[in-house]
């Protein structure tokens, strides 16, 4: 019992050298040289189908999630509804064989149902609509939240809804994806992992044909709704085992 508990220890402390890695975040914040106002052309955010002053940073930090800014529509702006994305590249940093841990937090509005897509373009030379997933809030008519990724069998596309609650304010998502495969292993909402996304596709492969690339290179913020702590993360697979490890740890002191 007393090499089993030294191995388990030991398994846990390699595992803490093998944390993950911040690859990529986006949080508004005016130390990533973002400023309170138009989100468009600051730091890269390109207009689709969109246009000057539907989008704005604001800064309440009794509102943002993290930090002190966030981004949201402009509810002063009537117009069509707004729509950009941001590009981005993390392959130099990105090594093969390592999980990708994709996180935001994200709210509706009362005007409009608001969406969060998540890009792997890859060298296709498109903006937009290729799509790990893609996540859309309803606004207060419905309580939920919703996420549409591909089949396990690639024959379409599965939507999964899950209640949140109230939709107007953030609530916190995470996607954790396997390049290598273009799987989705764990889909969560508000810390709770939704099943039926497990071991599902990228979006853009509900046909079975492979388009993009592997990795996430941009994100979209569609419609009306708000945006905030969008982060990317590799995740080495001897942190999966660290946890294994501090569940037996768990199991053999129980067994005492």
């Amino acid at each position: 019992m007393k090499k089993l508990l030294v191995l388990l220890v030991a398994v846990c402390a390699v595992s803490v050298l093998a944390e993950s890695t911040v690859l990529k975040v986006i949080d508004f914040e005016t130390s990533e040289g973002y400023q309170a106002g138009e989100l468009l052309g600051q730091n890269g955010w390109y207009s689709i189908f969109s246009g000057n002053g539907r989008q704005e940073i604001v800064n309440d930090q009794t509102t943002a999630p993290s930090g002190s800014q966030y981004a949201t529509y402009n509810k002063e702006n009537t117009g069509d509804g707004p729509n950009t994305a941001v590009k981005f590249d993390i392959s130099g940093s990105y090594v093969a064989g390592n999980k990708l841990l994709i996180s935001w937090d994200q709210a509706g509005s009362t005007a409009q149902n608001g969406y969060i897509k998540l890009h792997n373009a890859g060298d296709t030379g498109k903006n937009y609509d290729i799509e790990i997933a893609e996540i859309i809030m309803y606004k207060p008519s419905s309580t939920y939240a919703a996420i549409t990724v591909s089949n396990k069998d690639k024959s379409g596309t599965l939507t999964k809804g899950v209640d949140v609650g109230d939709t107007t304010v953030f609530h916190h998502f995470t996607l954790l994806i396997d390049p290598a495969t273009r799987c989705i292993k764990e889909y969560t909402v508000d810390g709770n992992v939704i099943d039926d996304i497990t071991d599902t596709y990228y979006k853009n492969e509900c046909d079975g044909k492979a388009r993009g690339g592997d990795l996430i290179d941009g994100v979209r913020f569609m419609n009306r709704g708000s945006f905030d702590n969008f982060k990317v993360e590799m995740v080495p697979e001897p942190a999966i085992f660290g946890l294994l490890a501090l569940a037996g740890l768990f199991f053999v002191r129980k067994q005492r």
